[in-house]
């Protein structure tokens, strides 16, 4: 699969999703495409990589705007909401830092 980043500007323009599976892809790759979705590319790079790592996909729908809550999906049917999962990922990790004191 060609990386979205090197695609020729006319796939870009007339695509319609981006779907990505962990392919090996870096940090960095993943960062730049969330980069339009929010504000905390480092944690919701986290998010996303522990969901591929796990073996799902996760599909950017390029059709609708970067804040509309279907843009980004664990597949094609589950809504993903980055903040959400930003929020949950910090809860447990405070959690756990707290019962190990």
């Amino acid at each position: 699969m060609q990386k979205y980043h090197k695609a020729p500007i006319f796939i870009h323009e007339n695509a319609s999703y981006l779907v990505v599976f962990n392919s090996g892809s870096l940090y960095e790759d993943i960062s730049k495409i969330i980069r339009c979705y929010t504000d905390d590319v480092k944690n919701a790079s986290m998010v996303i990589n522990s969901y591929l790592r796990k073996g799902e996909f996760i599909v950017f729908d390029l059709t609708r705007p970067e804040d509309d809550p279907l843009a980004i999906r664990l597949r094609f049917d589950t809504l993903l909401n980055l903040q959400k999962e930003i929020e949950a990922k910090q809860k447990r990790k405070e959690k756990s830092a707290s019962a190990n004191e």
